[in-house]
């Protein structure tokens, strides 16, 4: 299996380019069909002490993130956003926005910066930090927000794309049941291991064109393999690429795969992931 996803994210932006960068994806907001709410305060630039996962290599010093509150009074729940395999981008600012004005807290942390590589989408880069590694940084995630006023402890989930889709997935396992995450959410990543599936609500959205490590095909078996007492929902779309739900990304072929935003096929994946979390984060 192709472990190293992701295509085009960005290099590491200081939180002042993150704000410049915040501004201009609001001020499009309002000449196209994208619905990206502000965010009522710029990213704070945190700091995570890294703890120890079974199965993941930590890094040895802090993992930077970035940490957005919606507006109104707390505590909150949280989502954890993880990047692709190029590393943190706008296209993870952009979905802290969103779920900023869906009244969630947002927490984007960098899995690449704190292990001495900016990506890891080339075939022999993917064994530098794979999607195992970073559920090290899930747990670490969930351990630092549970720290924090502002959020609610009992009300966490994890969003991935890409590479760090296929980490959301894996925090699913059983072994992880201690994060006590309520939900998560895989976009475009290879489900692997159905067998190893705890009860964490897992949503999946990816496009039935992907192929890059073929996603629709390994999350349907993961589905069929699923227990009926655990909550697993797919949703492919026909005809679909790598990357759909981002704005920025133009047709591109990265590594030999085709990747492209797809405005009907994000908008419908927005709100599918905004009663998904609603449902499990809610309720």
């Amino acid at each position: 299996m192709n472990r190293g996803k992701g295509g085009r994210q960005g290099r590491g932006l200081a939180p002042l380019e993150w704000l410049a960068i915040l501004t201009l994806l609001v001020a499009a907001a309002g000449c196209g069909a994208m619905n990206r709410p502000a965010a009522e305060i710029g990213p704070d630039d945190v700091r995570i002490p890294p703890v120890a996962v079974p199965m993941a290599r930590i890094p040895d010093g802090p993992i930077p993130a970035l940490f957005m509150l919606p507006a109104g009074k707390g505590p909150f729940p949280a989502v954890i956003i993880l990047h692709g395999c190029g590393g943190r981008g706008p296209s993870q600012l952009i979905w802290a926005s969103r779920l900023n004005g869906w009244g969630y807290a947002a927490l984007i942390p960098d899995s690449m910066t704190p292990r001495g590589v900016d990506g890891v989408c080339e075939p022999e880069a993917q064994e530098l930090v794979t999607p195992w590694d970073r559920v090290g940084d899930v747990g670490s995630a969930v351990a630092w927000l549970r720290t924090k006023r502002e959020i609610d402890p009992r009300r966490i989930a994890v969003l991935g794309q890409s590479h760090g889709g296929t980490t959301a997935a894996l925090a699913t396992q059983r072994i992880y049941d201690g994060f006590g995450l309520r939900a998560a959410i895989d976009y475009y990543g290879p489900c692997v291991d159905p067998d190893k599936h705890g009860k964490v609500p897992l949503l999946v959205l990816v496009g039935g064109a992907d192929d890059w490590g073929q996603p629709a095909t390994l999350c349907a078996a993961y589905g069929t393999a699923a227990q009926p007492d655990e909550v697993f929902e797919l949703h492919v779309y026909p005809g679909v690429y790598h990357a759909f739900d981002n704005p920025d990304m133009v047709r591109t072929v990265s590594n030999g795969h085709v990747m492209e935003y797809n405005q009907a096929a994000a908008e419908d994946s927005f709100l599918r992931v905004h009663d998904f979390l609603d449902r499990w984060l809610k309720r």
